[in-house]
């Protein structure tokens, strides 16, 4: 019985520690849902970032060639060409602001999970419970053995092997 008792008690250990492992642990299903989380958001930043990038390389090319282009872009900082007289209108806002603002930057971070020594207190603690419970439920029904038991109806005799 007491084998008995010792094997339930370590498959529920075993069982509760590989449940606890595989939900909250290091490589969990909890973990492996944040990491997919973070990937989600770097992969929207860094697509974000690249139509900003691909923007900024449009505009760059314009700038290089397109004559026209390089006029409204010196116009907008308040150049003028000759001949042209320049008329300033006051309380008219102007659109001299450049914002070039690519966001904040996102660090990836470590997935929050349980503790390995949490999971195997749990499981051991687990195990003990099964154990104590199993105990107390043999002496409750009269089986815990304290003394070797006599055989009924048999008799035994001690007699020297040759």
């Amino acid at each position: 019985m007491r084998k008995f008792r010792l094997l339930c008690a370590g498959l529920a250990a075993t069982c509760i520690y590989v449940i606890i492992s595989l939900s909250g642990g290091t490589d969990g299903f909890w973990a492996k849902r944040q990491l997919q989380e973070q990937k989600r958001l770097l992969s929207a930043r860094t697509q974000q970032i690249q139509d900003i990038t691909d923007s900024l390389e449009l505009e760059f090319t314009a700038l290089e060639k397109d004559p026209d282009v390089i006029a409204a872009f010196a116009r907008k900082l308040g150049y003028i060409r000759n001949g042209e007289r320049a008329v300033k209108i006051n309380g008219l806002l102007t659109d001299n602001d450049f914002d070039f603002e690519t966001g904040t930057p996102l660090k990836a971070t470590e997935p929050y999970t349980l503790p390995e020594w949490f999971c195997k207190a749990f499981a051991l603690a687990v195990g003990a419970l099964v154990y104590a419970l199993l105990l107390l439920d043999d002496y409750r029904k009269g089986r815990l053995r304290t003394t070797t038991p006599a055989v009924q109806g048999i008799p035994v005799y001690d007699v020297p092997q040759v």
